[in-house]
């Protein structure tokens, strides 16, 4: 049976105890009044079971364990042991300002201390004198560690020499200070009370999740890190987001402002360029002006002389118009006359003139030959005949002259009338002569305007409008698409050059991490290998104290210098249950054979050579996990100065990219904004030329039908003139007509004088021929055939009168029909072919006329258009003038005069110039956008962001750092970076909690287990009739946070692959996942907020609950045994509680041997308790194998105890410890049972 048998104190207590020496081997009783030294003995003995000066009980306030129990270098406390075979001490003092410990192999002897004159050795050295060479003890042990280990047998890495210093052997013991320790120092009887007693009973450290830890580091900016996080990746019902468009305006603004820059560069050498164009271009435009101008001029001289010529042809041509229509004029009115006369009628009898002649000649022959018989008859009748013929002839030639008189003066009349009305036909040409001049002077006005218009469509026709837009929207196309396909191109070889770096990049970063690799590799074989080697050493040492190496080190001395040289360690030395004897030969022989080991020059590994080898290995290990980690250093290293040297040079192709994008994507729009101005101005020019030749051509057609209301008014006067000559003619015609009508009535009168004398005549001849007939037919001639002649002739002589008389019409009539009406068809033909060559002349003279007004048009354009370039140069070097005068001018001085060929352009000063301070203002303008801009981004984070953001910006370099800064951010995608710091920041937090909180739940079993082995024992040994049951349980925890944090654990081992960073293992849920992981890490934050709580114990993770019956009185489930009984019986039940739990950790601590060693148990509040409880709670204990301490005021029955010691101070503060009562046992090996 072991036990701690005594504790002796030496100058201790801060110097209140110079000696006193306390047996333990039994139930022991302090009494004493208060600050006497009860506590001060007691925090003594547990120091001894858990050797942790921070758990025993001493207030902060107060010296500590080392300064009040060893004020001096010979101050002692000495723990005197029971064992089967005697007793061994631990010497505990102070060396190095700490308690060290020492083991001796004896039991304690006041002489090993005191000298003989009372006082203690100062030193070490006489203690070791005095112990002599039969007393052996160890080396100074300052490890608390180590010494639980030697005093509770862990001999897991321990020397052998110190296996017999052990109270038990358990790997498991350290339950039994953790309980020794809460009892003492816990007088609460809630369940907190019993929770926590078993809780620190299972764990020397309790587990706990320190919450601080949480709030203030782990979860410290979660929510406002996380925010940040959600302030790049939420987004609107668009789809924006607006973290990232404000970052995408800063990231432009900034962009633009470093292209206007370089813009504004070139825009300087350009001006530089152009400017000396415009000198070296201007002297030769206006020398060209003036080619052009004269050029103007003698087109305009061709078109005068050219009216000149076509007025003479036209008028030359008119005039032999004239003369064929007035032919063909003369023919109508001759036909009209001839018609009159019934021309054709005259013609037909004048032409049967000689057809008669012959038939009157016929038949007058005839006649002579009827009447030659008769010729006397004849002749008289013939002659009177004659006579009144020549008569009638007479008559008829005196009426004929009075007719030919009367025509003559008709004639005269005529001709008289005729000169009269030409005179008045001048005079009424002369009357509207002014106004018909008039009239034409407004046709050629009309004409002349018509022409002159016609000159100004051609120009405008051949003008090009907005020409100096057009072509400078031309040249900006051009300048802009030879612009962007060159920024493609430096984009492309970037990109190309880029992908390059990149290459060579991950090729030489492969290189690095497949080395890295490889070694780490071979490392991660070689500490394989070792943790083999370590674990088939722990495997030997595990088995030590079984195996027959356990064996040899109790039974046979220096074995390993024996039989240890012979043995296989790893099939025979280490392996148990070989069962070991000693045989009765006294020598070591092996099997019958004695062999002499000391040729034999193997060295046996005893299990502290192994342990020394075990920690070989874990140097080697050690060393490993140096060598990799140097490895990753330097591979990291070797890594970031491939980053710093191929970094840069990507960044600085990323910003060609960029740059080159940024100016590609700027002239696409300005290629676009080109294009549609180049439509406009297009348009506009189609339409403002499109209006002027409308207007040109409405003038025209205005200026045309004022022409021919001109032509008509030209012809109105001419038409009044006509008219009024018309009248005038047929007034002279009415006159004519008048006379004629006279003369008519005149030769008519005459006719009839003529027709009545030749009626009388006729009447006259009928009677002579009527008597020439009587005469005749009685001298018998044919008178009948004779009147027939007569007859005959009678209408034959008047009919060639008649052709007589109208022979010389027909003669007019054939002349005029020879020379007239034969020739109408050929007068219309030439009338037609001259009206057709007028026709003709008039549209080449239209045509010529139409080319040189088109050439004046064109002269007039091209003047206008080189006027407009010499206005522009004059105005570009104005521009520049004035421009030399500005601020911006001396910004770009250097770049205008500094321009190459290379900054050739088509732009003019003037506009380089507009966009130099267009450029300059945008600049400014795009400053304060960039300014804004990034005020507005850093508006939405806190100074300390996740992203380290600057928030506050005064100079102008700040700015552009911050946005050179972003756009790095953007571009290098460095928010993933964050985002998965963050996931993997929350995933290790809900890991870490899920790991926390299964640490707390994992006790669940240790502490169900713990309760049943408790309420099993107080079934099997209740000794107080009263307390018929005792029963404890475990319940769910109420503790919120605790909920939290079971929720969070439960979450985590559900989704072990889905929370924070993608992997492969990732479900594709696992965004809602990860917002369920942070809802319950942002409640956890607020929970713990609102709650203030610092940490979670495991006492937090359960509720645990009593159930007492004491007499008739069940409590029920409670937490807290407030209404058991009377308050001794609330002690009792604490009391047996506490024994209980100890009880259950000693016996776990050693399975094997449970009775082999007894332990003490403090209490304080025992004394309250009646005397037989009190007596039934000691043996309660000792049944058990416990020995209770107490201590009180007073003593109550001294007989319970083994031991009542007596604590008083003097008047110097100095403590005597005297022993009252010492109760003898009655057999030696009796368990110490003093209540029996």
């Amino acid at each position: 049976m072991k036990y701690l048998n005594k504790v002796v104190f030496i100058n201790s207590a801060d110097k209140s105890l110079k000696f006193a020496e306390v047996n333990l081997d039994g139930n022991v009783h302090f009494i004493g009044t208060q600050g006497v030294g009860k506590s001060t003995l007691l925090r003594a003995i547990l120091f001894f079971y858990n050797a942790d000066k921070q758990k025993l009980g001493i207030p902060r306030e107060k010296k500590t364990f080392d300064e009040y129990y060893f004020p001096f270098q010979n101050s002692y406390i000495v723990y005197e042991v029971q064992t089967d075979v005697g007793q061994f001490c631990v010497l505990s003092f102070k060396s190095q300002g700490r308690v060290a410990f020492r083991f001796f192999d004896s039991a304690f002897d006041k002489n090993y201390f005191i000298d003989s004159e009372g006082r203690a050795f100062e030193s070490w050295d006489k203690t070791r004198e005095a112990f002599g060479k039969n007393t052996g003890y160890t080396r100074m042990i300052h490890s608390y560690e180590e010494y639980r280990n030697i005093l509770y047998g862990n001999n897991k890495g321990l020397s052998s020499e110190f296996r017999k210093y052990a109270l038990i052997e358990s790997k498991q013991f350290q339950n039994i200070p953790r309980t020794i320790t809460n009892v003492f120092l816990n007088t609460n009887l809630s369940a907190e009370f019993v929770k926590e007693t078993i809780i620190k009973s299972l764990n020397e450290e309790e587990i706990r999740i320190d919450l601080t830890t949480y709030s203030q580091n782990h979860l410290k900016d979660f929510e406002p890190y996380l925010n940040d996080i959600k302030k790049w990746t939420d987004r609107n019902r668009s789809g924006e987001n607006q973290v990232e468009k404000q970052a995408d305006n800063v990231s432009t603004s900034y962009s633009a402002l470093k292209y206007l820059e370089k813009k504004k560069a070139e825009l300087a050498s350009q001006l530089g360029w152009a400017l000396e164009k415009v000198k070296e271009l201007k002297p030769k435009v206006a020398e060209q002006l003036a080619v052009e101008e004269l050029k103007r001029t003698k087109v305009k001289s061709k078109l005068s002389e050219l009216d000149s010529v076509i007025n003479k042809k036209k008028e030359k041509i008119q005039e032999e118009i004239g003369k064929y229509k007035s032919k063909l004029d003369e023919i109508k009115t001759k036909r009209e006359e001839y018609a009159a006369l019934k021309i054709e009628s005259i013609i037909e009898r004048v032409s049967k003139k000689i057809p008669l002649d012959l038939e009157k000649r016929n038949l007058n022959s005839e006649k002579e030959i009827l009447t030659s018989k008769f010729l006397e008859i004849q002749q008289r009748y013939e002659a009177l005949l004659n006579q009144l013929q020549n008569q009638l002839k007479e008559f008829e030639n005196s009426k004929q002259t009075e007719k030919n008189t009367a025509k003559e003066n008709l004639l005269h009349f005529k001709e008289e009338l005729t000169m009269q009305y030409d005179l008045l036909y001048e005079e009424i040409r002369k009357q509207h002569k002014e106004e018909l001049e008039v009239a034409n002077v407004l046709v050629k006005e009309k004409d002349k305007a018509i022409t002159k218009n016609k000159i100004k469509r051609s120009e405008v026709k051949n003008k090009r409008f907005h020409e100096k837009e057009i072509e400078g929207c031309k040249a900006d196309i051009s300048n802009l698409n030879s612009a962007i396909s060159k920024a493609d191109n430096v984009i492309q070889q970037a990109t190309e050059k880029s992908k390059n770096i990149q290459r060579q990049w991950l090729l030489e970063e492969t290189g690095v991490n497949e080395d890295t690799k490889r070694k780490v590799e071979k490392q991660n074989e070689l500490q394989l290998k070792l943790n083999s080697a370590i674990s088939a050493i722990d495997e030997k040492i595990e088995n030590s104290k079984d195996s027959l190496y356990g064996w040899l080190n109790e039974q046979v001395p220096d074995w390993d210098k024996t039989i240890g040289k012979v043995i296989d360690e790893d099939n025979v030395l280490y392996k148990s249950g070989l069962n070991p004897k000693k045989i009765s030969n006294g020598d070591l022989s092996f099997y019958g054979i004695s062999i002499d080991t000391n040729e034999i020059s193997k060295e046996v590994k005893t299990v502290a050579d192994l342990q020394k080898e075990k920690d070989d290995f874990k140097n080697q290990i050690k060393a490993s996990q140096q060598f990799i980690a140097n490895l990753t250093r330097q591979s990291n290293e070797e890594l970031e100065k491939l980053r710093r040297r191929f970094h840069p040079k990507i960044k600085e192709q990323k910003e060609i990219i960029d740059t080159s994008k940024y100016q590609s994507d700027q002239n696409k729009i300005k290629l676009d904004e080109a294009g549609v101005r180049l439509t406009d101005w297009k348009t506009k020019a189609a339409t403002e030329q499109k209006a002027e030749l409308e207007h040109i051509d409405n003038a025209i057609a205005k200026l045309s039908k004022e022409k021919t209301i001109a032509e008509e008014q030209v012809q109105k006067v001419e038409g009044g003139i006509t008219k009024l000559i018309d009248a005038k003619k047929k007034e002279k015609e009415g006159k004519i007509k008048i006379e004629q009508q006279k003369l008519t009535d005149t030769i008519s009168k005459i006719d009839l004088l003529i027709q009545n004398e030749k009626t009388s005549i006729d009447k006259k001849e009928a009677e002579i021929k009527g008597k020439q007939k009587q005469e005749l037919d009685t001298k018998g001639a044919d008178t009948k055939r004779i009147e027939e002649i007569d007859l005959r002739l009678s209408v034959i002589d008047p009919e060639l009168i008649f052709i007589d008389n109208n022979r010389d019409t027909v003669a007019i009539y054939n002349n005029d029909k020879r020379e007239l009406f034969d020739k109408e068809v050929e007068f219309k033909g030439k009338k037609t072919l001259f009206e057709k060559q007028l026709e003709t002349e008039l549209a080449k003279h239209k045509q010529q006329q139409d080319k040189l007004i088109q050439d004046i048009g064109l002269h007039n354009a091209e003047i206008e258009s080189i006027g407009k370039t010499l206005a522009a140069f004059e105005t570009d070097l104005s521009a520049f003038e004035t421009f030399t005068k500005t601020d911006v001018y001396q910004t770009v001085e250097t770049f205008i005069a500094e321009y190459t060929v290379e900054s050739k352009t088509e732009f003019t000063c003037s506009f380089i110039i507009g966009e130099l301070n267009t450029t300059d203002n945008t600049i400014t303008k795009r400053y304060i956008q960039l300014q804004e801009a990034i005020n507005k981004f850093t508006g939405n984070f806190q100074e300390n962001n996740l992203f380290r953001f600057r928030i506050k910006f005064t100079e102008r370099e700040e700015y552009f750092e911050f946005a050179e800064m972003l756009k790095e951010f953007i571009d290098e995608n460095k928010l993933s970076e964050y985002k998965t710091r963050v996931e993997e920041r929350f995933a290790h937090i809900i890991r870490r909690i899920g790991i926390e909180t299964g640490d707390l739940i994992s006790k669940e079993g240790e502490i169900s287990q713990v309760i049943r082995d408790i309420n099993n024992d107080f079934v099997a040994r209740n000794f107080v009739g009263a307390i018929k049951s005792m029963e404890l349980k475990t319940d769910k925890s109420a503790n919120s946070i605790f909920q939290l944090l079971v929720e969070i654990k439960t979450f985590n081992d559900e989704n072990p692959f889905d929370i924070g960073k993608a992997d492969l293992f990732s479900s594709n849920g696992q965004a809602n996942k990860n917002e369920k992981a942070i809802s319950l890490l942002k409640q956890l934050i607020k929970e713990m907020a609102s709650t203030k709580e610092k940490e979670i114990t495991l006492s937090d993770s359960f509720e645990l609950l009593f159930r007492i019956v004491e007499n008739d009185n069940d409590t029920g489930w409670v937490e807290k045994l407030t209404n058991v009984g009377s308050d001794g019986t609330d002690i009792l039940v604490k009391a047996m509680i506490n024994i209980m739990l100890l009880n259950v950790f000693k016996e776990r601590a050693a399975k094997k041997h449970k009775d082999d060693f007894r332990l003490h148990c403090m209490m304080d509040e025992i004394g309250k308790l009646h005397p037989t409880n009190v007596k039934g709670i000691l043996k309660f204990a000792n049944d058990r194998n416990i020995l209770l301490i107490n201590s009180s005021p007073t003593s109550y029955n001294a007989t319970d105890y083994r031991y009542t010691y007596l604590l008083a101070k003097d008047a110097k503060n100095v403590t005597s410890v005297k022993r009252l009562v010492r109760k003898i046992q009655k057999l030696e090996s009796d368990i110490p049972t003093e209540a029996q």
